[in-house]
């Protein structure tokens, strides 16, 4: 699957057709623009003027920054706050600056080499970030269309925004954009220019689905290993190590299960816990008898005896330098095959009681596979084996389960694809994430209570 890189003005509706695009697909996206606001926005913070470029591009170069469906800086979810008033007019300053620019473009850059593939939205995507791209699109639209977009983005429920006043705003960030010395708003020479005017994102997606043509590669990515069907003798060898594994953790890892009732009886769902310690697994595995599928990097695979033993035990490789198709479609699979599957919506290990960022993968899952999701709070495996120890010690842990979280929302076809509503993952992993703190906050008061 090829790079395709969309450039274009504020309001042409970039972001909607990159996510639609990226989501017809099946190929990561990036948002070069929320990575400009999101310099902006701590420079704002910590005081430093829009005028100064080297303290600006020291902060690009230096932040804790990812893009990726939300938006974080130094582990803060920022995806609302990049969007405020006063970050939309001190952007253009900020952006124009050389060294922030070359901090940020090399950023995008080892984005796209780290996965070969991808949908890049911005500003100079092809003619300066990736200049070589195979297919580059130009979208704009009338200048009335773009302000109203932009009004009703910056909407509220206390009131409606003044139109004239966004108008004007877009015109001088547009004059700012245009005339800037380093990398100014232009088509690129081979774009193909959308006008959006008018049209609904699925014809424009259908456009671009065009310019980008079938793709060469099958699902999954050349040479991956397939998932290992269940049979009897895996649902019994599971079951063995599973008594044997569980057993000897509540040596380590003493405390009660709390909810395991709430687990549906049959059927594919989507657990998602609470990410703490490297043996979160372990817990998990005690709520059900049922086999429990996880994602495993693929270098851990390592000949085929121990890939048999990792696999019967509910491990599925993904190459985690190839493209999110690729572990979204081994995801997709083990669901529809009827199996359980434990999705970890923080993406890492994070430290202490609060919840950390969390991706969307989990709620974008659940609603495209159409399966309950299931939060988990967990407490206590922090200290059983902390980051980086190796030797587990005992200690008090609780795990609760909270009820299913049914994904009954109104799915839109679109050429015989499931399209996931934006709005539908973003409310759905907010209600999510609130879920876990909740019951991990009632895992705590579990622990503290002996």
């Amino acid at each position: 699957m090829p790079v395709i890189a969309i450039d274009g003005p504020g309001g042409a509706g970039k972001s909607s057709v990159a996510a639609e695009l990226a989501t017809r697909l099946g190929v990561a996206r990036l948002d070069t623009g929320a990575m400009y606001r999101a310099v902006t926005l701590l420079a704002l913070r910590r005081g430093i003027p829009t005028s100064d470029g080297p303290r600006l591009g020291e902060l690009a170069r230096e932040l804790d920054l990812e893009v990726a469906g939300r938006v974080t800086v130094d582990g803060e979810d920022v995806t609302e706050a990049i969007r405020a008033p006063g970050v939309d007019a001190a952007v253009s300053a900020v952006s124009a600056h050389a060294a922030v620019r070359r901090a940020l473009v090399a950023r995008q850059r080892a984005w796209v080499a780290a996965r070969r593939s991808g949908v890049v939205e911005g500003r100079d995507i092809g003619t300066v970030v990736l200049p070589d791209a195979p297919v580059k699109v130009f979208l704009t639209a009338a200048p009335g269309e773009r302000a109203r977009r932009r009004a009703l983005d910056q909407a509220t429920d206390t009131g409606s925004v003044d139109l004239a006043a966004v108008a004007a705003a877009i015109a001088t960030r547009d004059e700012l954009d245009s005339t800037r010395e380093v990398s100014p708003l232009v088509p690129a020479a081979d774009a193909v220019v959308i006008d959006s005017t008018g049209r609904s994102i699925a014809s424009i997606v259908d456009e671009i689905a065009a310019l980008v043509g079938p793709d060469p590669e099958p699902a999954g990515g050349a040479g991956s290993r397939p998932v290992r069907p269940i049979s009897w003798r895996v649902r019994w060898f599971y079951a063995v190590c599973r008594a044997i594994a569980v057993g000897a953790g509540r040596l380590f890892m003493h405390g009660p299960i709390v909810g395991a009732e709430h687990l549906p009886r049959s059927g594919p769902y989507l657990l998602a816990p609470l990410h703490r310690s490297d043996i979160d697994f372990l817990i998990v595995a005690r709520i059900t008898r049922r086999r429990l599928r996880f994602i495993a990097k693929s270098g851990i695979f390592i000949n085929r005896p121990f890939n048999w033993l990792i696999e019967t035990l509910g491990a599925f490789p993904v190459n985690r330098q190839a493209t999110d198709r690729e572990a979204f479609n081994r995801a997709l699979e083990v669901l529809v095959a009827g199996e359980p599957l434990v999705i970890f919506p923080e993406g890492t290990r994070n430290a202490g009681p609060t919840i950390g960022p969390t991706r969307e993968g989990a709620a974008y899952l659940a609603l495209r596979a159409g399966v309950p999701l299931v939060p988990i709070g967990l407490a206590g495996t922090d200290r059983t084996l902390p980051r980086g120890k190796r030797l587990p010690r005992p200690s008090r842990v609780a795990c609760v389960v909270g009820e299913p979280i049914m994904t009954g929302v109104e799915h839109h076809a679109t050429d015989g694809r499931t399209r996931v509503p934006r709005s539908a993952v973003h409310a759905l992993t907010e209600e999510l994430r609130g879920a876990i703190q909740a019951l991990s906050d009632e895992a705590a008061s579990i622990v503290a209570r002996r």
